[in-house]
């Protein structure tokens, strides 16, 4: 399905790496939640602006991300016997943690850009007809620079690599990134996280259950 991407940093602004994100199948950066200085919301306006013109990631595509979706009126969705639960999308900016206050709460200093494709098949596990994707990491970048106009002004230093144990690593790490992210700019200085676990509608499943025509055996009703 394509090239992708996953990243983490304190901040981004790199006009040619944006540009460059827009290009790829799909990509969810995540970085430290901003101030509401008017210049900032400015710069946090245009990656809104960009998460409406990019797909984002899908979440189906994540197996950590089972069993989440998007909050409904800052409660958990409720799901019923009709609807499913794996066409959420985590979009392409995200941002995570703390505002600043008076203290110094932890921020957001990992760069790292994880390059992988999306794929789709047609059959799950079992061999059973299924719609399902999936994520294959590839490449990692790891970087003392955050992604910004301003570091390539720096003495920076980065590397590929292709290690096993490091991509595995840094999977785990950004996809919780993803699963504890915000929305670019959130009201709540505290962290409070836009995905959490569905909340099934027990009354109607079973009432659904119930409807439901089951055949005997011998095939009849």
């Amino acid at each position: 399905m394509g090239p992708v991407l996953l990243a983490s940093a304190m901040w981004i602004d790199d006009d040619e790496l944006i540009e460059k994100l827009m290009e790829l199948s799909g990509a969810c950066v995540v970085f430290t939640k901003q101030s509401r200085r008017p210049r900032k919301r400015q710069d946090l306006e245009r990656l809104r602006t960009v998460n409406e013109q990019t797909p984002g990631l899908p979440m189906r595509a994540f197996p950590e991300l089972g069993g989440l979706a998007p909050k409904v009126d800052a409660q958990a969705a409720v799901i019923g016997p009709y609807d499913r639960m794996d066409e959420g999308v985590v979009c392409t900016f995200r941002t995570l943690g703390y505002r600043r206050r008076q203290d110094f709460p932890p921020i957001l200093h990992a760069k790292l850009a994880l390059l992988g494709r999306l794929w789709w098949h047609d059959e799950d596990a079992l061999g059973y007809p299924e719609d399902v994707i999936g994520f294959t990491r590839q490449r990692l970048w790891i970087s003392s620079a955050n992604f910004t106009r301003s570091s390539r002004h720096n003495l920076e230093f980065g590397y590929w690599t292709e290690d096993a144990a490091l991509l595995q690593g840094a999977e785990s790490f950004l996809v919780s990134l993803m699963r504890d992210s915000e929305d670019v700019d959130p009201d709540a200085d505290a962290p409070d996280p836009t995905l959490a676990p569905v909340a099934f509608d027990d009354d109607a499943i079973a009432e659904a259950l119930g409807d439901a025509d089951w055949d005997d055996a011998d095939g009849s009703n």
